[in-house]
């Protein structure tokens, strides 16, 4: 059995007593997102807020012009949508094609305990399969609900141990009880707090909040937009 320890559990507290203070979305946003499980605090500049830290994950030429930082969770179903169906495409699309760079940041959602094993799990992983942990989460997060809505959520996070390299329940444990790894996660939760983040998913594009269509399409028509322009801000920026 997984076994939860004091430091998880308290992070797993944390992130569940901290939905009820996180900024509502703005009603006219036009978006789905899940409200970011972060403590509603006074904005601080927090280093590397809105540009690539050295611990991020991200993938894609690191000499692209353009980076964007997506904050997103494994339990968020409006960032399970984004990542089965609109990521593949952008991923092919734009990083593959060394046109743009692309960080993932965590932010737990309900339900907690879920997350933070998920999100502890790709930590744990070999950084070139932490994307790979993410992206199964994302699309079968469905399933992983449902297995843990009859109490089957063991063999889904077996699964999902296996492909983080986490072969025995020793493994597991340990990568739980891993205070480095839980660090990150909270690292980035100051970070989206620096960011003044209001839900997941959230997309900035070289440090500009960009809040239009989500899809794959419009995402990338800008992108190669930008990059044939020359620009380093979203264009509804540069016009302030």
């Amino acid at each position: 059995m997984i076994k939860f320890t004091a430091s998880l559990l308290a992070a797993c507290a944390f992130t569940s007593t901290a939905f009820a203070q996180t900024t509502p979305m703005p009603e006219h946003d036009g978006h789905n997102h899940d409200h970011a499980q972060q403590t509603k605090m006074p904005a601080k500049a927090v280093p590397f807020a809105l540009t690539e830290a050295p611990n991020d994950h991200a993938i894609g030429s690191d000499k692209a012009p353009i980076t964007m930082i997506v904050w997103a969770s494994v339990t968020c179903p409006h960032c399970s949508d984004w990542f089965t169906n609109e990521w593949p495409s952008i991923k092919k699309e734009l990083i593959d094609t060394d046109k743009m760079r692309f960080v993932f940041r965590p932010l737990p959602t309900a339900p907690a305990q879920l997350a933070m094993v998920g999100f502890m799990m790709a930590e744990c992983a070999p950084s070139d399969k932490y994307f790979e942990v993410i992206e199964y989460q994302m699309e079968y997060q469905k399933m992983i609900f449902e297995a843990a809505e009859k109490g089957e959520a063991r063999a889904e996070y077996d699964k999902i141990g296996k492909m983080a390299g986490l072969d025995s329940e020793e493994d597991v444990n340990a990568c739980l009880a891993n205070k480095d790894k839980l660090a990150n996660i909270h690292t980035s939760n100051e970070r989206a707090n620096s960011a003044e983040l209001q839900g997941v998913p959230a997309f900035y594009i070289n440090g500009d909040v960009y809040k239009g269509k989500q899809d794959a399409e419009t995402i990338t028509k800008l992108i190669l937009d930008m990059s044939e322009r020359g620009l380093s801000v979203l264009p509804d920026a540069a016009s302030k």
